[in-house]
């Protein structure tokens, strides 16, 4: 019992961290020390919008099933490439600002993967201090290693070591957003709003949020009790679309 209710406790502290990333940025102002958790079937926060009163949130994060599959290795990943850096000193007076996508073609095995990453930060902390963006994979790592890209802003004591999913997310973005619309109840008796986030999964960089969401989107609020769905990209500390508007 205890470990459920620890369970819950990091659940709901994960979703008050997230929710204020998001309204940090968000066009709207929430008044100071107003979010708060609220158990199930209530939606998962509740909190005051100046001009607004009282509104409860849903959050749901957006992560796909193959993401999902692969976290297990992305840990071990971060695990080396965290052990990497730490034996870097340079590496963090570069990069403390830093997250550091490194993607690896899916057909490689986990162990070859981990056995490059010496490799991987070597070529990173020979970069220039101010460098992002897309830093060319070395030659030879391009039989393993896909990407190394590299975003500045967002964190203070990195850098931030992660895999970086390749695949398009739009066909899972819209069910997980389907899902939380047509098919869940939620008990409150304010105005129901919907966050999807992206959190452990960086969000798809070629997709038109504005044209290929706003259909999918408009047909999923029908008959649902949400007023409005939000999308946020916790890497990117960016509202990506939000309707209505």
């Amino acid at each position: 019992m205890q470990k459920k209710a620890g369970e819950v406790a990091a659940k709901e502290e994960k979703e008050r961290r997230i929710f204020q990333s998001f309204i940090e940025i968000a066009p709207m102002t929430v008044l100071p020390n107003s979010v708060r958790s609220v158990s199930s079937p209530a939606p998962d926060i509740l909190c005051e919008i100046q001009g607004r009163g009282l509104v409860a949130f849903e959050l749901v994060e957006i992560v796909t099933p193959a993401f999902r599959r692969e976290m297990d290795s992305g840990q071990r990943l971060e695990k080396i490439f965290t052990a990497e850096a730490q034996k870097q000193p340079e590496l963090k007076r570069k990069f403390h600002d830093a997250i550091i996508h490194v993607g690896f073609f899916k057909t490689r095995p986990i162990n070859q993967c981990l056995r490059v990453v010496p490799k991987v930060i070597a070529e990173i902390v020979n970069q220039p201090k101010n460098i992002a963006g897309y830093i060319s994979v070395p030659k030879g790592l391009q039989q393993v290693v896909s990407v190394i890209e590299v975003h500045r802003g967002g964190i203070r004591n990195g850098p931030l070591f992660d895999l970086m999913d390749m695949t398009k997310r739009t066909e899972e973005l819209f069910k997980q957003i389907g899902t939380k619309c047509q098919t869940k109840t939620y008990v409150t008796e304010h105005p129901l709003e919907l966050l999807a986030h992206y959190t452990s999964q960086p969000a798809s960089d070629d997709l038109n949020w504005q044209s290929e969401c706003h259909d999918q989107v408009h047909q999923a609020l029908v008959g649902s009790q949400f007023n409005r769905v939000w999308i946020f990209d916790s890497w990117s500390n960016t509202v990506k679309y939000v309707y209505p508007a």
